[in-house]
């Protein structure tokens, strides 16, 4: 009994401050979706500079794409689409980085 008022007191804040649970949704899933982004990121690093800015790039066709037909493509927002895939790519390439950082880079042993 005791949970149910603290998340309906947590209900009601949100509700003040104007953000909704479908705006928590989508900004949840955008954050799952740069986790797997970031660590797909940290799995393909390599010891070629070249290549990793190739992949990169690469990586914001796959956001841009992910954004589409998943994100605010599939809510028929069509020109969000790249706002969120930057977002998406943003928010990878920093998890990629928090986790190259924190365990170091998988394929060249360090």
């Amino acid at each position: 009994m005791k949970n149910s008022r603290f998340f309906d007191g947590l209900v009601e804040r949100l509700l003040r401050t104007g953000i909704s649970a479908g705006t928590l949704r989508a900004t949840g899933a955008l954050m799952w979706r740069g986790v797997l982004l970031g660590t797909a990121l940290y799995l393909l690093l390599g010891e070629d500079p070249e290549a990793n800015l190739k992949l990169n790039g690469v990586s914001y066709i796959v956001a841009v794409v992910w954004s589409y037909y998943d994100g605010m493509f599939a809510r028929r927002v069509r020109s969000m689409a790249f706002v969120e895939a930057i977002f998406l790519h943003l928010l990878g390439i920093q998890v990629g980085n928090l986790l190259a950082v924190t365990f170091g880079n998988p394929l060249l042993g360090t």
